[in-house]
Order: structure tokens, then sequence, then C-alpha cells
């Protein structure tokens, strides 16, 4: 019999509202603004996106709505800096802390395959640690285009959970846990493949940034307690490997030797001036 789900695993972000525990995502997300080197990307992603010079920017899947007032401090006066997201408990969230933004921010729960806004609405328009979780990452970035003026700014920050490391004495389960969590993600390899999802969409100027994150030990188990037990439950790990597994980690981070992170990939491009470059032309660009 397989566990109840008390810890966010890599799909949940996908189905928020159907989750068991949707304030448990929520509180995962405040917590992972911790994670040494996270907020200091998405400082240089906001920088990517010129906000100082735009009137109307877009943060797809948006979440709790955090980043969004740092978004609205960079852009003029009277700007308008607009969110979306597929779950309705995540909106209501990011409706609950952006109140005291009034009428500069805009929210509403729709798809980010299918974006409800007008071509060319947006100066600029991003993405973080979002495009993880969806089936469709090419049909994302294609509507961020579509949505962006021509010269307008699109940059994505998102994790490659496949170079995920930790310094760990049990190499071999440590491989088992780090790889099928990567497996278990929609798109666990995205972080590499987002450049080249930028040119498919017809995105000029591709630039990309990777910084290694690092998090601590107490993150790490909200990460991965869940799934490790769902190895257990599949016999893929036997309770004593589990359980020394863990002990091993305490025992790092108790002598301070713990060690483990991710990369992650910030990608930046501009919306072409004119007619759109074809998928396979833009394809073989630089």
């Amino acid at each position: 019999m397989a566990r109840a789900l008390n810890k966010p695993g890599p799909a949940e972000f996908g189905a928020v509202d159907t989750s068991s525990d949707p304030g448990a995502l929520i509180g995962f997300l405040d917590a992972a603004t911790s994670v040494t080197g996270l907020g200091e990307a998405k400082g240089r992603l906001l920088e990517q996106l010129a906000l100082g010079q735009a009137r109307a920017a877009l943060d797809v899947g948006c979440g709790t709505g955090a980043d969004l007032a740092a978004m609205a401090r960079r852009m003029p006066p009277g700007a308008q800096v607009s969110g979306i997201d597929a779950s309705e408990t995540m909106i209501a969230e990011a409706r609950r802390r952006t109140a005291n933004l009034g009428a500069q921010v805009s929210l509403q729960v729709g798809q980010a395959t299918g974006l409800p806004y007008p071509d060319n609405a947006f100066d600029a328009c991003r993405v973080d640690t979002v495009l993880q979780h969806v089936r469709d990452p090419a049909q994302v970035l294609t509507e961020m285009a579509r949505v962006t003026r021509p010269g307008g700014r699109v940059a994505a920050l998102e994790f490659d959970l496949g170079t995920t490391f930790l310094d760990h004495p049990d190499s071999q389960t440590t491989q088992i846990i780090l790889g099928t969590f990567t497996d278990a993600a929609a798109q666990g390899r995205i972080g590499r493949q987002v450049p080249r999802l930028f040119r498919l969409a017809g995105l000029a100027d591709v630039s990309v940034t990777p910084a290694a994150i690092l998090g601590n030990a107490a993150f790490w188990r909200i990460l991965y307690q869940d799934h490790v037990d769902r190895l257990q439950d599949q016999a893929v790990l036997t309770a004593q490997e589990v359980s020394q597994w863990w002990a091993s980690l305490e025992g790092l981070a108790q002598a301070g030797s713990f060690l483990g992170g991710a990369v992650i990939f910030l990608t930046a491009a501009t919306k072409r001036a004119g007619p759109a470059t074809s998928p396979a032309a833009a394809c073989c660009q630089e």
C-alpha cells in the first residue's frame, strides 16, 4: 500500500487544485526562496527583461505572486504587470499578496499553452521554474513570443534536474534517487532545452547564463521525502537503504559538510521586429 502524499513531489505542481494539500505546495514555494543563489538568479532574470522601459509585462505561471511586486517596482509609473496561472488556488493567493498594488496588477486563471491575451500585448514576458511542470513547453514559449511585441523581451529561468548533484557516501542509492526524481518530473531536463526552444519560437539574440543553486539539508528533505517514500513503497529501495541514506544525509548536515544542488539556466531573447523566422531556420541559428 502506497503512503498518502504528505510532501510536494515534482508532479504535484501540475495539478495544484487537486492536490491533497495545496497549502504544503504554497509553503514549499516560500521555502524555496531561501535556496542559495536562487534570489540572485531571479534578479538577473528581471534585469534581462528591461522592465524600466516596459509599460506592460506578463508573468506566466505566476504562482503565489511573489515575483509580481518585484516586477512592478522596476517598471515606470502607470505600467501594469499581469500574472496568469492554471491554478485557482495560486491565483487566489497571488491576489491576497498583491492587494496593496491595486490596479497595477492584473491576475487571471488560464493555461500557459493558450494565453488569453492578444498578439503583441506585452513589452516583456517571463516564466520562472514552470516549464518543468508542463507537457508542452514549446507551445508555452510560442505563446509567450506571440503576446510579446516586436522588440520586446522574453526570459525564462529553469532548473535542469538532470544536473542535480549531492555529495553522499552512498553513491548508488543517491544515483537511484536523483535519477528517478528527474524522470518523475514532466520535463526534468528542460533547463538545457530552453535555448533551443526559444529559437524554435522565432526569438532572436538568445543568451544563456547557467548558475549552480545550492540547497540546504532541510530543504532537500522537503523536496525528496515523498519521492524516497514512493521508491520504498515500490520496492525500488529497501527500508534499511532509505533509513541509512537519510541518516547519512543528516550526519553530513550536522557536521557542516552537506553539499547538494542543481544547475539553473537563465535564457533571454528578443522578439524579432520583422516576420517570424520559420522554426526550421530558427533552429539552425546561433
